[in-house]
């Protein structure tokens, strides 16, 4: 039960937070265009601003695509499956193939993380660190190990199981 009110928590924040950063893109373009427009130049690191703010708009969108299951799916194969136990077999080989992704994944993050302390750098405007798009990474390999060990774990429950995982769009 706690498990599935945090689930069901974080799902709600990971959605809030890539609607605001949405419409802070959105936003930040058009001002650009804008710009562009009446006065033939854009704001001096806008695109830098933007930028950082789609890195963390595609990071969390993949850690909100794990949690919602719609990262791993092929649809067609839950309808063209029909025997329970291969129903199973591919849920449990799909966890777990995903499980090995996000393990690499959260790996290379934490390398890269090294790296960015190891050999700071920043942009070229604002002078913002790189670490600041970089922690985006670090969070969506976590938020997708997390759902990753959610999901194999769910698929260690057996063949009796309906679905390994929330359905795809969050089912809320």
């Amino acid at each position: 039960m706690f498990f599935a009110k945090l689930d069901r928590g974080m799902r709600q924040v990971l959605r809030i937070l890539c609607i605001f950063l949405s419409i802070a893109v959105a936003v930040s373009m058009v001002t650009e265009i804008i710009a562009r427009y009446f006065f033939t130049h854009a704001f001096r690191g806008l695109p830098e601003i933007y930028l950082l703010l789609v890195m963390w708009l595609y990071m969390l969108g993949a850690g909100l695509a794990s949690a919602n299951s719609s990262h791993l799916r092929i649809g067609i194969l839950d309808h063209v499956i029909k025997k329970p136990r291969t129903k199973y077999i591919y849920r449990f080989v799909v966890a777990t193939l995903t499980l090995i992704i996000a393990g690499y994944f959260v790996l290379w993050a934490v390398g890269l993380i090294r790296w960015a302390f190891i050999r700071p750098q920043s942009t070229s405007i604002l002078r913002m660190p790189w670490l600041t798009s970089q922690a985006s990474i670090m969070v969506a390999s976590l938020l997708v190990a997390a759902y990753a060990v959610r999901d194999f774990v769910k698929a260690l429950g057996g063949p009796g199981k309906n679905e390994a995982a929330a359905p795809a769009g969050g089912g809320d």
